[in-house]
């Protein structure tokens, strides 16, 4: 008698983030990207959900993995 063994398909990483290497792909329509927009609501950048880098619109990096994050309006 043969035991089977439960084997997984890695799925390819279509999207990764350039820090992290997570997948940033959803589906053919949506990413996980979250986008950032200045006070007129122009999107100015983008953020990985998951290691919290910062980058501008040309996919250039503005924060590394959250850093120097203390934000706010006095």
């Amino acid at each position: 008698m043969q035991k089977k063994t439960k084997t997984t398909k890695k799925k390819k990483i279509i999207d990764p983030c350039p820090i992290c290497s997570k997948e940033l792909h959803l589906n053919n329509e949506y990413t996980k990207r979250v986008g950032l927009l200045d006070d007129f609501d122009v999107v100015i950048g983008w953020l990985c959900p998951y290691c919290d880098s910062e980058f501008d619109v040309d996919n250039h990096l503005v924060k590394f993995q959250g850093e120097g994050n203390i934000r706010g309006e006095a």
